[in-house]
């Protein structure tokens, strides 16, 4: 059910019910890209039923999901476009476009092969727990995160805010000093370090080494370590339950729960799938996200410093409108 994890913390003014919630999100509805429209984003069923509640309560949890539509034109087909339009304008008035009548046909060539253009789709969720006020969105990019805040600011009010989880200690001093270990024993309780990390140097052209199926408990690594290059990611399992990557930005990646963790019933209802499945991740992943941020010092309160050093300032970018990114390419 989860892939990713961006973890943030509610505070202020928010939604005291799924209720209300539900009403709040009705605000913003998506509806598909119009013909000439690039993109769309809005709030469908989480559980796939057309005309279904916009929210789900299970076990205590809130699910939602936010429906991201998106059409790209190639810019190759655009800058034909362009140019047939100059060429008649040369051929037929004799006088070569200026700069502000090119802006002007680029805009009419997109407009006019938006239409043709096919749309991509992609949805986040959102998981929140009510009582904790944790918010976890399963995002492969900050654009899409992003997204997702931006319209909860719009439809719930802008008397909450919504910061980024911080730790005491940053993961990226954390990774380091699990690597630089000398044997497993000093590992955090129930955290265990896998056979992928990515360290990274130091400069304007950093270098940077990738462990893939690789025993990381060596003396090769703790030599990267010591010559300054720092971990940004680090393939780590809880408890023998849940794998994932942890990134300096305190990001969960490519998350996978373990054999065992889910039965398959066959028989089960869709409905009674997703309850469980519900129940049984946001289950596993409260414990796993409990440890991790005690093994990295317990959680920072508001406006007190963090460990952080390079995550982006909590707060301020959640508020604004996102510019569109790329999906983080694969660990």
């Amino acid at each position: 059910m989860f892939k990713n994890l961006m973890l943030y913390r509610l505070a202020g003014a928010w939604p005291a019910s799924a209720a209300q919630l539900e009403e709040a999100l009705a605000r913003e509805p998506f509806a598909e890209c119009g013909a000439t429209q690039q993109k769309s984003c809005g709030w469908v069923p989480p559980r796939g039923q057309e005309h279904g509640a916009l929210v789900e309560a299970v076990d205590g949890q809130w699910i939602a999901r936010l429906a991201i539509e998106t059409k790209a034109v190639p810019g190759e087909a655009v800058r034909r476009k362009v140019q047939q339009a100059v060429d008649h304008i040369e051929q037929t008035s004799g006088r070569k476009p200026g700069k502000k009548e090119l802006r002007d046909l680029r805009d009419d060539a997109l407009l006019a092969l938006l239409p043709q253009a096919f749309a991509r789709r992609t949805q986040v969720t959102a998981w929140i727990n009510p009582q904790t006020r944790l918010l976890a969105l399963d995002a492969g990019s900050q654009g899409k995160a992003d997204e997702v805040i931006a319209s909860l600011v719009r439809v719930a009010g802008r008397d909450f805010t919504i910061a980024l989880l911080q730790t005491q200690q940053s993961p990226q001093a954390a990774m380091t000093a699990w690597l630089a270990a000398p044997s497993p024993d000093e590992w955090p309780a129930g955290l265990h370090v896998e056979r992928e990390c990515e360290l990274k140097g130091s400069g304007e052209e950093p270098a940077v080494v990738k462990f893939s199926r690789h025993e990381l408990v060596t003396d090769e690594v703790r030599q990267h370590i010591a010559e300054g290059k720092l971990p940004t990611r680090l393939a780590l399992s809880w408890q023998g339950r849940v794998g994932f990557a942890l990134t300096q930005a305190l990001q969960l990646k490519k998350i996978a729960f373990l054999e065992g963790v889910f039965e398959e019933k066959t028989s089960a209802s869709a409905d009674e799938r997703f309850d469980a499945d519900v129940a049984l991740a946001t289950g596993e992943l409260t414990g796993l996200i409990t440890d991790l941020v005690a093994a990295l010092g317990g959680e920072a309160e508001p406006g007190q410093p963090s460990g952080f050093t390079d995550a982006p300032a909590p707060g301020d970018r959640a508020h604004d409108e996102a510019a569109a990114s790329a999906d983080d390419p694969p660990f």
